[in-house]
């Protein structure tokens, strides 16, 4: 029987030191330029021991690709000395450390208010976009593709111990994989299989870095939405992700990781143990945890590495987990970035479901 503080070996000769994975979560903690400052650093060195794996934020690999403000990025060396010491000190309690890699396409609304510029698959219009983004040519194409091996590099140059291709959450790779965003007729569009060319790239691209640094150990991962519908059209549907998650489960990827355990069982047979499935139990209470290890081989928390940062020394002492923010002290001892404790005291804040968010409003600065 599967447990959460099980030993997991992700790939041969890399052992994680439990089941538990840390979610990536955006955390407003970078500077504006998307650089690490000390609020990054402190608030991933209180979770250094969250979890066997832990993941970064979304980390943009261009300048054209920053949907969130104040978020980290890759796209350049110049990120390389903070990144440095971002791996460090999530590696600090011996677990392993990864850098979630995106870009956001049409959607990067951050790097559209400081260039005026964001691209997509195809020029169309967006109801939530107040711009209408350029269409990307074949060249660009390749670019990008280009731009994901060029941040690999910057992770490994880093010493960090892999990535995660971010292909969730209607960023630009699963632009490229619905067909409401995707109205391209070349080798990029169309057909189900044409759609996944972009991936399917990316996914050689990385591959080829870690291989020419002789990276054996390198951790390479990928996440998807299960399924895109608007109130207008389909994006896809499950059986199209079913069928993209069957063909990358060949291509030398470490695990996959979905966005809801609503699909945990259909992906899990779909995977049937080819790769590493990340399940999300969308849960907190150690209980609702564990019961992603029935369709997963691993399971990640959001809330639950925001509210306690020790989660699995806890589960390994047998100790009892915090569910909930109690008093101004305990949320001082969280280490949340200022901006993010804002945001978080705002209207999107209350999406959380994060009991306690008032223990923040004495010490958040506006």
């Amino acid at each position: 029987m599967k447990q959460l503080n099980q030993r997991y070996e992700i790939k041969k000769g890399v052992w994680l030191n439990n089941r538990i994975v840390m979610a990536p979560m955006t955390t407003k903690g970078s500077t504006w330029e998307g650089y690490i400052t000390d609020e990054d650093l402190q608030f991933y060195k209180r979770r250094a021991n969250v979890a066997g794996l832990l993941i970064t934020g979304a980390t943009a690999i261009s300048p054209l690709g920053e949907n969130f403000p104040y978020q980290m990025s890759i796209y350049n060396d110049s990120f390389i000395p903070g990144m440095t010491e971002l791996a460090q000190v999530m590696k600090s309690k011996g677990n392993k450390a990864i850098v979630q890699l995106y870009h956001s396409g049409a959607n990067s609304i951050t790097s559209y208010r400081k260039t005026g510029k964001a691209v997509a698959p195809s020029r169309r219009t967006f109801h939530h976009l107040p711009y209408v983004p350029t269409e990307l040519s074949e060249e660009d194409i390749w670019g990008i593709i280009e731009d994901y091996g060029l941040a690999t590099q910057r992770v490994i140059d880093s010493g960090f111990d892999g990535v995660e291709i971010h292909g969730a959450y209607g960023h630009i790779i699963q632009q490229f994989f619905s067909k409401y965003s995707n109205k391209r007729t070349d080798a990029w569009g169309g057909s189900l299989e044409d759609r996944m060319k972009f991936i399917t790239e990316i996914i050689k691209k990385v591959n080829q870095v870690a291989r020419e640094n002789n990276k054996e150990d390198f951790i390479i991962g990928f996440r998807i939405t299960e399924e895109e519908y608007h109130a207008d059209e389909i994006g896809y549907e499950l059986s199209e992700t079913l069928q993209l998650i069957d063909k990358i489960a060949d291509m030398n990827i470490d695990y996959i990781q979905g966005t809801s355990v609503q699909f945990a069982e259909a992906f899990s047979k779909t995977i049937n143990g080819r790769t590493t499935y990340i399940c999300v139990p969308n849960a907190i209470e150690k209980e609702q945890v564990e019961y992603g290890l029935n369709y997963g081989d691993l399971v990640s928390i959001a809330r639950a590495a925001m509210i306690e940062p020790d989660y699995a020394h806890k589960i390994e002492t047998n100790t009892a987990i915090k569910t909930e923010i109690t008093s101004t002290d305990m949320a001082k001892n969280l280490m949340w970035p200022n901006k993010l404790m804002v945001w978080m005291l705002g209207p999107y804040g209350q999406n959380f479901f994060i009991k306690g968010l008032q223990y923040f409003k004495d010490i958040a600065r506006y």
